[in-house]
């Protein structure tokens, strides 16, 4: 999902990505609707971030089946531009917590939901 959704924000635009094949639901939504808020402001961006992560717990029985991951996202590489300005908050943290939550649909593992915990470095 990270890909798709850096391509996303790179072009402004879900269109012409897979993002809908790894993102579902609210996950899907936060996405979409960060990407208007940056359309609005003429916001792109430059770069990719990278991203560390790992299944905390998974539940196989479960239907749909589901698990629980946490990630750690660096975007020290990864600029907010208005043209070609750097618009990226000087003391916006760079690595934090990501949460997220996936599940089956259909046979296909998606993201369902993600918070994002800035308070919490990496």
């Amino acid at each position: 999902m990270r890909t798709e959704q850096s391509k996303a924000y790179r072009q402004g635009k879900a269109s012409d990505t897979k993002l809908t094949t790894y993102a579902a639901d609210t996950a899907l939504s936060k996405i979409e609707s960060e990407l208007f808020q940056y359309r609005q402001a003429g916001v792109h961006f430059e770069g990719e971030p990278k991203s560390t992560a790992k299944v905390t717990s998974v539940h196989i029985e479960a239907t749909p089946q589901k698990a629980t991951i946490t990630e750690c996202l660096d975007t020290s590489g990864w600029k907010a531009l208005q043209g070609s300005k750097n618009v990226t908050s000087p003391n916006q943290v760079r690595r934090y917590i990501v949460s997220g939550s996936v599940r089956t649909i259909g046979r296909q593992w998606k993201v369902v939901d993600y918070d994002v915990d800035k308070e919490h470095a990496c």
